[in-house]
């Protein structure tokens, strides 16, 4: 199994801060919200991370150098902010020999059953789900009892939550596409593949994320509701 993060976004949606501090480098507490994530996969029995970084990358080199808590951090670097699924397929050469991929977005918190779960599913690509009111349509998917139908603009209740367990075959092809806006996106040349019959995706779904980059009911205020959750499971661990 590999590891891989997402954190080379521009934090557009924090607005100011964003343009000085690489997001997922906000504190939180006396340590930056990546950290807790990377704490949580060293906790899964992670060995190494791929870290794809772009946007004031040297904040996140600096603090975290070549490893953390014994799991090695290899640096994948995403030249041009050309979206997730871009950033995904850069790191698909170096992954060729794994069985399967974790991969998370770095504005994400992804505690350590949520890695687990991932690891042990039966499908060999998993999407995680969420139910959340503000979720935009671009990101709902459609599931049957077991399995994903549709990755983009599907039917709902649940939308793509930004964790995902894929096959390293697939990883150079999520990027074949761009959408109108340039950016190669993940969720839609992974529903390229479920329409070509290439890709099986089962699901996994969580009551509520932890989503740094989240905007509602404004982004200032999920902030500060994330920060606080965060450090209340903190005192109660």
């Amino acid at each position: 199994m590999e590891y891989v993060c997402l954190a080379a976004g521009r934090g557009t949606r924090m607005g100011r801060l964003g343009s000085y501090l690489q997001k997922c480098m906000y504190p939180v507490g006396l340590r930056p919200f990546l950290e807790l994530a990377l704490a949580e996969a060293v906790a899964a029995g992670a060995q190494r991370v791929h870290v794809v970084v772009g946007h004031l990358q040297e904040q996140i080199r600096a603090y975290f150098g070549g490893e953390y808590a014994g799991m090695e951090l290899v640096y994948v670097v995403q030249q041009q902010p050309l979206g997730t699924g871009h950033a995904v397929a850069q790191v698909a050469p170096l992954v060729t020999g794994a069985g399967s991929v974790l991969v998370w977005q770095a504005d994400v918190f992804v505690p350590r059953e949520l890695f687990e779960q991932l690891a042990c599913h039966a499908a060999p690509n998993v999407l995680t789900l969420v139910e959340e009111e503000d979720a935009s349509p671009d990101v709902m998917v459609t599931a049957d009892a077991t399995h994903v139908t549709r990755a983009w603009q599907g039917a709902g209740p649940y939308s793509d939550a930004g964790v995902w367990r894929l096959e390293p075959r697939l990883m150079a092809e999520l990027a074949a596409q761009a959408s109108p806006g340039g950016e190669y996106r993940m969720l839609p040349n992974l529903q390229l593949l479920l329409d070509a019959g290439r890709a099986e995706v089962g699901f996994q779904t969580i009551g509520k994320r932890l989503h740094l980059g989240g905007s509602h009911p404004s982004p200032e205020e999920n902030v500060a509701a994330v920060v606080g959750r965060l450090l209340e499971r903190g005192r109660q661990a």
